[in-house]
């Protein structure tokens, strides 16, 4: 039997039996790991407290051979985040980010990469009010760390080169009219290779380029900052490309899109 002691943060959190809660956590060791802790629905237990959505908790817990189900050993609550759960917008947000690392298939070796970037993505929705942006954010590098960032060099029918260089870093579309992301494809048509498809999403050339020097941070050191238009765009463009990549709708995405763009 294997025991680990790491941090990890709840993605999920499911009733068991009349006092127990069945967690899923995101670890900084172990990937992704499910068990039951004891005494979850109880507040006499103080573990009530530790099964909330997106605490980071300090475990120990054992594997065995055959059992889907980690043994929790201890559990010990480290951040609660509660500024998430006591706003709306915040909580919807993060549970987006939630529901898209439960479809990710996180290995062990590398679930370090992602413990840092959900740490950093959920603290920053706790702390600003910028939460479509932070999303954003965290969507391009969840795109880098699962090895599925779109190919935003060339058009991916043509073959042209897509960018021209402005003075310093910072990179500019050759065309000022809209181009398309392909999911199916995996990157970006030109103007002239457009489609009039479902499976396309249009970007306009200030969307595109926020991606493309975001993606491959040439911002001389400053960080660049998307407008509405890019966030609603790359909103679009980016669930239809993780649709693409999973098989499947993120169900959390429909009540945050009803909501997003409200404030």
């Amino acid at each position: 039997m294997k025991v680990i002691e790491t941090d990890g943060i709840v993605l999920k959190t499911m009733d068991f039996k009349e006092n127990d809660s069945i967690l899923t956590f995101l670890t900084s060791e172990a990937g992704k790991i499910a068990g039951v802790l004891h005494g979850g629905k109880s507040s006499r237990s103080g573990n009530s407290a530790k099964k909330e959505l997106f605490v980071t908790n300090h475990l120990e817990f054992s594997i065995k051979t055959g059992t889907e189900l980690v043994r929790i050993r201890k559990c010990e609550l480290l951040v609660s985040h509660a500024k998430i759960r006591q706003n709306y917008s915040k909580f919807l947000h993060a549970c987006y980010l939630s529901e898209l690392l439960l479809f990710c298939e996180i290995p062990a070796v590398e679930s370090a990469d992602y413990f840092k970037l959900l740490t950093r993505t959920i603290s920053e929705l706790s702390e600003f009010d910028n939460s479509a942006e932070v999303k954003l954010n965290f969507e391009i590098q969840l795109l880098k760390l699962l090895g599925i960032s779109p190919s935003l060099i060339s058009c991916i029918v043509c073959g042209n080169l897509l960018w021209v260089r402005n003075e310093g870093k910072l990179m500019s579309t050759i065309h000022s009219v809209p181009y398309q992301l392909d999911p199916i494809q995996g990157g970006i048509r030109c103007p002239n290779c457009c489609i009039n498809s479902l499976y396309t999403s249009t970007l306009n050339p200030g969307s595109l380029s926020f991606l493309y020097n975001s993606q491959f941070e040439r911002n001389n050191g400053s960080k660049i900052k998307p407008t509405q238009n890019n966030l609603e765009e790359l909103d679009q463009a980016l669930n239809l490309y993780f649709i693409n990549f999973f098989g499947k709708k993120l169900k959390s995405y429909s009540l945050l899109k009803e909501n997003s763009w409200k404030n």
